[in-house]
């Protein structure tokens, strides 16, 4: 087990802003703000009847963003943004698991409560990838199963206001995607004694990043 209490100040932070140009929004990035976020991260390791290890993290923070100001480009009017405060937290989980001698398995599953943002906040999100592992032949050859965003949420949704509008929006990423791939170890190219040892402890990671 781990855990980190920290202070983060940060100046000039870069934001997106948006402003109303006629009767259209356009929205470019400036920096606007201060921002400062106390927090606490804990990250836990556990294993579960021999065939299941879990790492689980959670970063429960308060976040403070200070009121600001920006001018617009086109008529060099001054628009205040107010300050912003809440408390937010995420989390990971990721379990493998030990489905045989040669067969591991492994799900990993992320949180993010809503986070504030320099006109409004972005909602909450999470998502959910799965993994499998097979080797064969004395474990020269290995096929990975992978489903990534399993049920098709990994997406960055926010509700944005200022002067003369308040929008709803959301932006998709790739959205779920399944892969298989094959790897051979010609000669002696076996995988090392730590990464056998790791493997027979479900551990190790199956191709999935971060978003």
């Amino acid at each position: 087990m781990a855990s980190t209490l920290y202070h983060r100040f940060t100046d000039d932070v870069i934001q997106r802003v948006s402003f109303m140009n006629g009767t259209v929004m356009e929205s470019t990035y400036m920096n606007v703000t201060k921002s400062a976020d106390t927090g606490f991260e804990l990250v836990v390791k556990n294993n579960l009847f021999k065939i299941l290890n879990l790492t689980s993290s959670v970063n429960l923070y308060y976040s403070k963003l200070d009121a600001s100001t920006y001018t617009s480009p086109y008529d060099s009017r001054v628009t205040s943004i107010p300050g912003q405060e809440n408390f937010s937290w995420t989390g990971r989980v990721i379990g493998n698991v030990i489905l045989g001698r040669n067969t591991f398995g492994q799900i990993t599953g992320q949180y993010a409560a809503p986070r504030l943002i320099a006109q409004g906040k972005e909602t909450a999100s999470y998502s959910v990838d799965l993994g499998l592992r097979q080797t064969l032949f004395d474990r020269k050859l290995s096929l990975n199963f992978m489903v990534r965003d399993l049920f098709n949420t990994r997406r960055r949704s926010s509700v944005t206001w200022g002067d003369g509008f308040y929008q709803r929006s959301e932006s998709y990423f790739s959205g779920r995607m399944i892969g298989l791939t094959a790897t051979y170890n010609f000669g002696n190219m076996k995988p090392k004694k730590t990464e056998q040892q790791r493997d027979n402890n479900g551990g190790g990671e199956m191709g999935f990043g971060e978003e």
